[in-house]
């Protein structure tokens, strides 16, 4: 039950991250500002200019920062009219996609794999049949 759960996570998690880069693919291109964080887990964020204002906006969960520092300067990509929905632009290509899609699938493999060997004990312990010990 505890890995159906961790299952279950896995794909609230990764899912999403990888349909936000999949919308934002053809979205508006902007300079930014990188600010510096634990990018992985979603703590890292850009400034850049909108309609005249500075907007700071969050990256999604799994970005990879890929040797970025405080200060570089990285082309993103924002939903129009929405500057909070943003995205590292080298991370909406299909192969970032593909990544966080395989996560998910990896974890069902494995989960199914430990499933059938769960299964597999338990039916050799339950075997009434065993010649070595007639009934």
């Amino acid at each position: 039950m505890a890995a159906l759960a961790l299952l279950a996570t896995v794909y609230a998690v990764f899912l999403p991250a990888a349909w936000a880069r999949t919308e934002l693919r053809g979205a508006e291109p902007a300079e930014a500002t990188f600010h510096a964080g634990t990018c992985i887990l979603g703590r890292c964020s850009v400034t850049f200019p909108f309609h005249g204002e500075e907007v700071t906006a969050g990256l999604p969960l799994g970005t990879r920062a890929r040797g970025h520092a405080e200060g570089d300067t990285v082309e993103v990509r924002h939903a129009p009219g929405e500057p909070g929905r943003v995205a590292l632009a080298e991370d909406t290509g299909r192969g970032t996609v593909a990544a966080l899609l395989a996560v998910p699938g990896g974890a069902t493999l494995v989960t199914l794999s430990a499933a059938a060997a769960y299964v597999r004990r338990d039916r050799r312990t339950e075997d009434p049949a065993d010649p070595a010990n007639p009934a």
